[in-house]
């Protein structure tokens, strides 16, 4: 192989982050980070079940691959129930909402790293997605509509942030 060839694969993608992060970290440093050191822990067995990866981390944003479309939206969704029975009973400051974007596409392999299309739709999808939520590409929702318990709602086409061609989104 060319030394400037490199090397590529198909993969799904999911990216999330904590919803109003900063704010929190602002109020109650040392609380947040033991939340969400806790919500890794949960997030990490999940992703381990589900054949999963996490391949970039920057604070609070986590990004996550999975060879299976079903595997990334399952892990997704069952996250997302178990931060919504975590926060249960916990006061805003100490609960912590999570929102997710989804997407496959082709990616760049750069070492443990994933670069490309595929992971930066999922990361501006997450950036529209509702706190608590998880917003999936039309090329996911094709690939598992019917095949999951959970309805996703067509928001239609959306122009994302330095994404040439609008992406149809789920929530």
């Amino acid at each position: 192989m060319a030394e400037n060839q490199r090397q590529r694969k198909l993969s799904t993608i999911l990216a999330m982050d904590v919803v109003d992060y900063t704010v929190k970290m602002g109020s109650d440093e040392d609380g947040t980070l033991e939340q969400l050191a806790e919500c890794k822990t949960i997030l990490d067995q999940i992703v381990l079940q589900q054949d999963g990866r996490i391949f970039n981390t920057a604070g609070d944003a986590f990004m996550i691959e999975f060879s299976s479309i079903s595997g990334a939206v399952t892990a997704g969704i069952q996250f997302q129930k178990k931060m919504a029975d975590r926060n249960e009973g916990l006061s805003m400051e100490k609960s912590l909402e999570f929102r997710m974007g989804i997407n496959m596409g082709d990616v760049v392999i750069d070492g443990e790293n994933l670069f490309g299309d595929g992971v930066n739709v999922a990361a501006r999808l997450e950036g529209i997605c509702p706190r608590g939520g998880i917003c999936i590409s039309g090329k996911i929702f094709s690939e598992i509509e019917g095949r999951v318990d959970v309805g996703f709602i067509d928001q239609g086409m959306q122009s994302l942030k330095n994404v040439e061609k609008p992406v149809r989104a789920y929530f």
